[in-house]
């Protein structure tokens, strides 16, 4: 009884931080459902905050889930925000969860299932990182903070040799130093198959696969989905991207994509830019896909939940990261139904 009071109390400091650090956004969705129903923005604002008392429900999941035009909305159906922070903290554990709040240990602990190689900024001077650029011979990178999350904190950069000398740019590397010292690490840019190219080639478009470990140690596969960079350089879904199921047997895309906007233009049955049509479409090394997420999620047992982001490269695969607190909104918008009771059933 304790323990859950603590946990009500934890949730309420996160309700009330996240909703100030996205006020904006609240704001935002308040009004365009005020001015789509000749309603007061602070009508819909309440709403989203009496179905936090009473539901447990984030005042944001309130309009991503379009719980006012959604009349069919069964709450008991969906994993609600505090569901997930208790779950999350159930299945795993809590040493474990480091390797995947750090992403240099995550680098470390997960390096034969990267395809790409790594710096951390802390520990180099010019002279090495020259020479570790210098080594790669490539000239897009990704700059990193270590705790970075939901797209944040990354930046992509360019580097060029001339006369011998690096540039970060189109400057110098003496003079870019104490700005790439406000990341953590910087990795080599990883260059996706061609048939994702082709879908977008604005950034690296990552599917998002969700596994949960049973109690015999069996991956289960909760849902997938592929994330899409529209003019951006990250594909994260909650930084302007779309998001599209994907049917896990046949690694085919299933119906339209779909973004998180206040917007009546939130579905989308091909790309906006590329126009290619997402219904069907086949992405490639999907076997090889399956294989290497499933034999990453034994690799740390302890940590049982992990939604992974996996690139699909020419050669086969290569792991971004894993979250051990994966978003539910993503899989169960993409899967169009709740998955409590699905993510009970492991526990």
């Amino acid at each position: 009884m304790i323990k859950s009071f603590i946990d009500r109390v934890l949730y309420l400091g996160y309700v009330l931080l996240t909703t100030f650090r996205h006020r904006k956004k609240l704001f935002i969705f308040s009004r365009y459902y005020g001015h789509k129903y000749s309603k007061s923005y602070l009508f819909f604002l309440r709403n989203a905050y009496v179905y936090y008392l009473k539901y447990d429900m984030h005042p944001l999941d309130y309009f991503y889930y379009n719980v006012y035009e959604d009349k069919g909305f069964d709450q008991a159906e969906h994993a609600n925000t505090l569901f997930m922070y208790r779950y999350h903290r159930k299945m795993n554990d809590r040493k474990s969860v480091n390797y995947f709040h750090n992403k240099m240990l995550f680098h470390k602990r997960f390096k034969n299932y990267m395809g790409h190689d790594f710096i951390a900024l802390k520990e180099v001077d010019v002279l090495k990182l020259t020479e570790w650029f210098f080594a790669h011979k490539a000239t897009k990178f990704i700059m990193k903070r270590m705790k970075s999350v939901g797209g944040f904190g990354v930046k992509k950069i360019v580097a060029d040799i001339i006369d011998g000398k690096l540039f970060i740019n189109n400057k110098p590397i003496k003079q870019q130093l104490n700005y790439l010292k406000n990341f953590d690490m910087i990795e080599e840019y990883v260059e996706q198959h061609e048939l994702l190219d082709k879908l977008n080639p604005s950034c690296l478009n990552t599917v998002r696969i969700v596994t949960v470990l049973d109690g015999h140690q069996n991956v289960n596969i909760i849902g997938a989905v592929i994330r899409l960079g529209v003019n951006n350089d990250v594909d994260n879904f909650h930084s302007g991207g779309i998001a599209v199921n994907i049917d896990v047997q046949t690694g085919k895309m299933c119906g339209n994509g779909f973004r998180l906007a206040p917007s009546d233009n939130v579905f989308f049955d091909r790309h906006p830019v590329t126009n290619i049509v997402f219904d069907g479409y086949q992405l490639p090394n999907w076997d090889i896909l399956i294989e290497a997420v499933k034999n990453a999620a034994l690799v740390i047992p302890e940590a049982r939940t992990i939604g992974w982001d996996v690139a699909i490269i020419d050669s086969g695969v290569s792991l971004i990261e894993g979250n051990h607190d994966w978003d539910k909104i993503i899989i169960e918008k993409a899967l169009k139904r709740g998955i409590r009771e699905q993510l009970k059933s492991y526990i």
